[in-house]
């Protein structure tokens, strides 16, 4: 269970660090592209720089996955601190189990607003705005995700070290 977890932590880290990457590099050619168009030609790409926006809005979502999966979130170090060792862990997965249900409101709102609003086509992109308006759905389901796969490995850790022991 442990090795499947594990994999599944590491397709998780890549999926989201690449889609991560690939929404910022996006942005910086639509950006560049965009200058170099207004200052050569005097005009830019009308859905340049809304486009840039949903790009930057689905980074975020796949960034927020891939930092919580490798513990590079802010987090409050002073609690930590001044618990006993033991407690550490537990305190981890209650943190896990508080970012699950973030991640299910995030969902749920994000339901609620594509219902709301996604009807709506965009001016400058022409295209239906539940395409943008689904990133906090997808955004809330990876955090989920990250948040039941980074508890199961505290649990299976802590599972394994009173086995050792």
């Amino acid at each position: 269970m442990s090795h499947l977890l594990a994999r599944i932590h590491r397709g998780l880290i890549l999926f989201n660090g690449s889609l991560a990457g690939l929404a910022m590099v996006l942005i910086f050619l639509l950006v560049a592209g965009n200058a170099f168009a207004r200052y050569t030609y005097g005009g830019s790409i009308t859905w340049g720089e809304d486009t840039a926006i949903y790009l930057m809005i689905y980074g975020l979502m796949f960034g927020m996955s891939w930092a919580y999966l490798q513990d590079k979130h802010i987090g409050f170090d002073l609690i930590r601190r001044l618990l006993p060792p033991r407690w550490v862990r537990w305190q981890a997965v209650v943190v896990d189990l508080v970012v699950l249900v973030v991640g299910i409101g995030l969902m749920v709102s994000a339901v609620e607003f594509i219902s709301a609003r996604g009807g709506r086509t965009s001016s400058s992109t022409g295209m239906p705005m539940w395409l943008f308006q689904a990133s906090m759905l997808i955004g809330g389901g990876l955090l989920c995700l990250s948040a039941l796969v980074m508890g199961a490995l505290r649990l299976s850790e802590h599972a394994s070290e009173e086995v050792s022991s």
